[in-house]
């Protein structure tokens, strides 16, 4: 990107950063002082979640006429992450339990300094889109013994309680982000979850098992471009390959319809490859790919 253009692309951030909630004042950067006046070489942000997670930004390769060489940029952008993580342990863990980012498989450099600063890749994500059709045929029946049942307001000791453990259960030789699992409480997961889009209760259901939690399957509305989310669709391993994905994901496009969205996103671990095979055949089409990283500060050796 050109300096003039990394210069706009900043103010715009700076200007804009109230309304999204973004705190301008967890930016850590490297001052290069080798000329006449001091300039920032690289940054890092943080912004944090609900869910105690936050995502990490890094900045770019820098081309202007006083950038240092693309080592010492490297050397300067690690620098800044491990500035920013050290802020997190030593006084933001209350806010933070885990940092993530999500990088564009081109960006090799921010994928070498999160890497070199400390995270972990967990999964290549592809971000899949469904047109949902006008007309569709109607729901296959859910396995004798299976119920969807509304997941209820999940603020409320009893609700939650279900779904964390249908959360559970759906965690258990999981291909979808398993590397995932355990680094996070699972309050601090449905807390995440409920901050994706507009919350609405009537799009989040638990799957039982002969009156027991077995699953889960989550919708986030974005009215605004008239998509819905799917956040989390999992069961447990006595549900596994009995063709309930396809089940479940029929509802789910339905209820997205008739909560008048005409689109349905996800994302899907690259490694899971009954999930891929399966949103194909129901016409998901893959639009982006994403590196997960990420570093917890639950663990201190992590």
């Amino acid at each position: 990107m050109p300096a003039r253009s990394r210069r706009v692309a900043a103010r715009q951030l700076i200007e804009s950063a109230p309304a999204h909630g973004i705190d301008l004042s967890l930016v850590w950067g490297t001052i290069d002082d080798s000329g006449p006046l001091p300039r920032v070489s690289q940054a890092c942000l943080i912004v944090p979640t609900p869910g105690r997670t936050a995502m990490i930004y890094v900045s770019g390769p820098d081309d202007g006429p006083r950038a240092p060489d693309p080592s010492t940029q490297h050397a300067h952008r690690v620098a800044t992450l491990g500035a920013a993580f050290d802020a997190i342990r030593e006084s933001m863990t209350d806010r933070v339990a885990l940092a993530q980012a999500l990088i564009a498989p081109v960006e090799h450099w921010a994928h070498q300094a999160c890497l070199d600063a400390g995270m972990r890749q967990i999964a290549e994500l592809s971000y899949q889109k469904l047109v949902i059709p006008s007309e569709r045929l109607p729901n296959p029946p859910l396995p004798h013994g299976v119920e969807l049942l509304p997941a209820g307001d999940v603020t409320q000791p009893g609700p939650r309680a279900a779904l964390a453990r249908a959360l559970e259960r759906s965690y258990i030789d999981t291909q979808d982000c398993p590397e995932l699992c355990g680094l996070r409480e699972v309050d601090d997961v449905i807390d995440s979850h409920r901050a994706t889009g507009r919350h609405d209760p009537a799009l989040w259901w638990v799957v039982s098992l002969r009156g027991q939690p077995e699953g889960a399957l989550l919708l986030s509305p974005f009215p605004e471009q008239a998509s819905v989310e799917l956040v989390y669709l999992g069961v447990g391993p006595v549900l596994r390959g009995k063709g309930l994905g396809q089940v479940l994901m029929e509802h789910a496009i339905d209820a997205a319809a008739n909560a008048g969205a005409l689109e349905m996103t996800c994302a899907v671990d690259m490694n899971n490859p009954r999930a891929l095979r399966l949103y194909k055949r129901l016409g998901f089409r893959s639009i982006d790919r994403r590196l997960a990283l990420v570093r917890s500060f639950r663990e201190p050796d992590f």
